[in-house]
């Protein structure tokens, strides 16, 4: 076994960290591929994340010379600058069930933090401060990853845990709403209608992508503003604004993407879109030739719904917005056939407003678990 620092202008050694978990998941029908062009923009110099930090691939080849394990590692400024911390940040961990291999990635993975003053390991957690999967799944093996959100094998933890000497930080909760286990609740309705009245609240229903796109700015700022308590949170830039959105139009209609206005802010939204994660199964990443197709076509028959993005300004959590809120995500799952199932994906474990606002108006099962691990670097 030895390990290499990816070249960035080597495409073989590129292509091998890609293609490693192909290899891993073949036999696990439950994965999802990444869409690979987004791959492949990690390794390109004007990726925007290297505007701001720095960031290290490393590959593991066995004796034969075929890839083992990688990993990359992340010295995300913006992140550090908001917590005055000195983390190193882990993503895109996959390696066979070998210690040896993990090893050696998680002693790369010290040596790089510590060359740059380092003191503590943080992941998996990505190079967008918003829009990609957080964290190892640790429970909810059996069921697939909404779009976008990670899956691995079971063993990953124990490796991170006994051969990293990783450690718990915070947990991330997937849950589940089922149409058939359901009943249109009309007084949640009436009410979220009498406080849209009362408080001048406006939900309005964009036709367009581009009457949207007009808001962006304005989402931008409530979504800081609304997530600014939660552990992951990290003040979200211009350039990462708008992958998200791009992203999310990608797979989403406007008239699901919702905006709760009081006058002319934005103080409230929702962010739910067709999964198109059997779509992505399908076409195994690769949109050419007729990848896109495919992914339109499941847009359109896919039952289930993935709402990832839910948040209410401080200012008006307790003043009904929250009731607004959740009689819009009712309205989305319950007032559209071809939806059976909604996962609300990775609510912070203690995030107990949300969760308590979730359980009040629907019936719900908390059915994957992603966590977060940190290590402190002697």
């Amino acid at each position: 076994m030895h390990i290499v620092e990816v070249d960035l202008t080597h495409r073989r050694d590129i292509r091998h960290f890609i293609d490693l978990p192909f290899g891993i998941y073949k036999d696990i029908p439950q994965w999802v591929p990444p869409l690979l062009p987004g791959e492949y923009k990690r390794f390109k110099p004007d990726y925007p994340f290297y505007n701001h930090s720095e960031a290290a691939f490393f590959l593991v080849r066995d004796g034969a010379g075929k890839a083992a394990g990688r990993i990359a590692v992340l010295e995300h400024r913006p992140h550090n600058a908001h917590r005055n911390a000195k983390d190193a940040l882990l993503y895109l961990y996959e390696v066979r069930d070998d210690d040896e291999v993990a090893r050696l990635l998680f002693g790369a993975a010290e040596d790089w933090a510590r060359a740059r003053g380092l003191d503590r390991l943080v992941g998996p957690k990505g190079f967008l401060t918003v829009g990609e999967g957080l964290g190892l799944l640790v429970d909810g093996f059996e069921h697939r990853p909404a779009f976008g959100v990670p899956y691995n094998p079971a063993y990953y933890a124990r490796q991170w845990e006994q051969i990293g000497g990783m450690a718990k930080e915070v947990d991330y909760l997937s849950v589940l709403v089922q149409r058939e286990n359901y009943t249109y609740p009309p007084k949640l309705h009436e009410l979220a209608e009498r406080v849209k009245q009362r408080r001048g609240f406006a939900v309005p229903e964009f036709k367009t992508k581009e009457a949207l796109l007009t808001h962006v700015p304005a989402l931008q700022k409530a979504y800081n503003a609304a997530f600014a308590d939660l552990w992951s949170y990290t003040p979200i830039p211009d350039e990462d604004m708008q992958g998200l959105v791009d992203k999310l139009l990608v797979v989403a209609e406007p008239e699901m993407l919702k905006l709760i206005f009081k006058d002319d802010e934005v103080i409230g939204f929702i962010f739910a879109y067709p999964d198109i994660s059997v779509g992505l199964q399908k076409i195994k990443g690769r949109l050419w030739p007729l990848g896109w197709l495919a992914l339109l076509l499941e847009k359109r028959r896919t039952k289930w719904l993935n709402v990832n993005g839910n948040g209410i300004l401080p200012q008006y959590q307790g003043l009904g917005a929250n009731v607004v809120t959740y009689s819009e995500l009712i309205k989305t799952l319950m007032g559209n056939e071809q939806f059976d199932f909604a996962d609300l994906v990775q609510v912070q474990e203690d995030n107990t407003n949300m969760l308590s606002d979730l359980g009040k108006a629907m019936i719900m099962t908390v059915y994957k678990r992603h966590r977060i691990y940190t290590k402190r670097l002697g």
